[in-house]
């Protein structure tokens, strides 16, 4: 059975542009940033339905789709920016490049 990928959020794409390969693991995907509240709200909901499941990004440097899957956010106490009420941090791990449908085999009936 296909395993579900969950689009990551429109409302999160603020939230994403932070998001940066880490300097010790190319698996993993790293971003600390303030959220406003509705972000926040928005997060833990969106983590709660994506929890087990890959989710699918765009990686914002490079422009290209990856999939990976999201941990549990963790919260790093007062946002540094007035306008938003936490700083947080977002992690993927198992971070993979997309494949155009098109390059998929599997898919058109090959092997």
């Amino acid at each position: 059975m296909p395993e579900l990928v969950r689009e990551w959020p429109y409302l999160l794409n603020r939230v994403l542009e932070q998001i940066r390969p880490a300097r010790d693991r190319a698996d993993c995907y790293i971003a600390e940033v303030d959220v406003s509240e509705e972000e926040l709200r928005a997060l833990n909901l969106f983590e709660a339905s994506a929890r087990h499941e890959h989710v699918a990004f765009t990686d914002p440097t490079t422009s290209e789709g990856r999939f990976a899957y999201l941990n549990t956010p963790v919260g790093l106490g007062k946002a540094q920016d007035r306008d938003r009420i936490a700083r947080i941090r977002i992690t993927f791990t198992a971070v993979q490049r997309m494949r155009p449908l098109e390059a998929r085999a599997d898919l058109h009936g090959f092997e």
